[in-house]
């Protein structure tokens, strides 16, 4: 289904939603880190990496290789070092995750790109599906096996302090999920499947109401810049999948 705004900021008003779009998020990260940190070195370096990840975010929600995975390296280079800076060492695993996907990315979605040199997405097949949803299910039951042996080590991913949301939900739980959901988003994302957008959009979604009920505004005005910026993603990775798939079929019936 065509939406005609959508086809818009996805196609000629792209650039002037661009630039609405970071502004937005440069106000919205600006403010967290004046009223959330203490503005020492390190925030100050975190702030411009959180500004390169809005570049880098928005690139890949457009389908721009270089932009997208270039400077989602910078950005996850900049995390891992912001994190083994402050002694976060666990932390730093996920960033590294996402560096190497992006170098991989780059070379990889050069092989596929359209006539303007945009990666063209592809669709997922039921066994996709399958492999996706297993891979999910695995990640949720083996993770608190693997994050106390990587705590063992000095590698904790997340900390289990028993804290609880509404009164019954576990904290450590709500992280866990959003881990996993991010991880296989990034995955997918990097081989090009567009369902990637519904998992980061199902990630947004629980830290955007954990940030509410906590009330941490900042944050959870963060999260629906991001969460906006997956909806278009969706949308414009949606529409090439389908222009792609009906230009191959016109050249299979012709």
């Amino acid at each position: 289904m065509r939406i005609q705004l959508l086809d818009n900021i996805t196609g000629k008003w792209a650039i002037q939603w661009i630039v609405i779009w970071f502004i937005c998020g440069v106000a919205a990260l600006s403010a967290g880190f004046w009223l959330t940190t203490e503005h020492t070195t390190l925030d100050i370096f975190y702030l411009g990496v959180s500004f390169i990840g809005l570049v880098c975010v928005v690139s890949l929600s457009f389908r721009k290789n270089v932009l997208g995975n270039g400077f989602g390296m910078a950005a996850t280079a900049g995390e891992v070092v912001v994190q083994g800076t402050a002694g976060s060492v666990g932390l730093m695993l996920a960033p590294l995750f996402n560096f190497f996907t992006h170098v991989y990315g780059i070379f990889y979605w050069s092989k596929h790109t359209d006539p303007d040199g945009d990666m063209v997405p592809k669709s997922a097949n039921k066994w996709i599906w399958l492999i996706t949803a297993t891979f999910i299910v695995i990640g949720l039951a083996l993770f608190p096996t693997v994050n106390r042996i990587l705590a063992s080590y000095g590698f904790m991913v997340i900390e289990d302090d028993n804290s609880l949301f509404l009164g019954f939900i576990s904290f450590f739980w709500i992280n866990v999920i959003a881990f996993v959901l991010s991880i296989t988003a990034q995955a997918a994302m990097i081989l090009r499947y567009s369902f990637n957008w519904w998992l980061w959009i199902m990630s947004n979604f629980v830290w955007l109401v954990v940030n509410l009920m906590s009330g941490n505004y900042i944050f959870a005005i963060q999260t629906m810049i991001y969460q906006i910026n997956s909806f278009i993603g969706l949308y414009e990775w949606h529409r090439s999948e389908q222009d792609a798939l009906k230009i191959k079929t016109a050249k299979t019936i012709s």
